[in-house]
């Protein structure tokens, strides 16, 4: 493989290879992106879902969840994801990236790379960039398109190709479960 003239820079990666974690990639060093983002849209996103949940709106003002693409690639392994940013480095040198890889969930069978984007035009072109990389590192790879924090928002509001700027609850069951995560989630951002 040929040496790309540009990187994509990586987070450091935890040493247990079988457990739930992610690790942050960017095209800057620094990860200025990924760090602004997190207090800028992403805690701030997390609160108005948060404040809409604890004051029983019927219906979520989605704010800048509305605009926030995540585009993943399904992987078995680290190695395969780190394969698959080193593939677009080499055929897309200089396209601006962020995003993360690794996984949530303890016993996952696979790991996933997700690039993020903040436009339909970014998700589309990420897309296509992923149909272009993946053979390549996993023909039998699979791309799965989402809009928010999926695990936030997906039970609550349904299918995201469904949802409108401002979207109604369809499972007002789960609320308090919901408030609850997100309420830890918000505690250990303070940390």
């Amino acid at each position: 493989m040929t040496k790309p003239e540009w990187h994509i820079y990586i987070g450091k990666i935890p040493f247990a290879e079988r457990s739930n974690f992610w690790v942050s990639f960017e095209s800057d060093n620094k990860l200025t992106k990924t760090k602004s983002n997190i207090y800028n849209r992403c805690l701030p996103c997390i609160k108005n879902l948060y404040e809409q949940l604890k004051h029983g709106c019927p219906s979520i003002t989605l704010g800048t969840a509305y605009t926030c693409w995540k585009i993943t690639a399904v992987l078995k392994g680290l190695e395969e994801c780190q394969s698959l940013l080193h593939e677009f480095e080499i055929r897309f040198p200089g396209k601006y990236v962020y995003g993360k890889f690794g996984s949530g969930k303890p016993n996952a069978k696979t790991r996933v790379v997700v690039f993020h984007a903040e436009s339909i035009e970014e998700r589309d072109w990420l897309e296509s960039a992923l149909v272009e990389c993946l053979p390549v590192v996993d023909k039998w790879a699979d791309i799965l398109i989402s809009r928010a924090c999926e695990v936030l928002y997906a039970e609550l509001l349904g299918d995201w190709r469904n949802w409108q700027p401002e979207t109604p609850i369809k499972n007002p069951a789960i609320v308090d479960k919901l408030l609850e995560r997100i309420k830890a989630i918000l505690n250990m951002s303070a940390m």
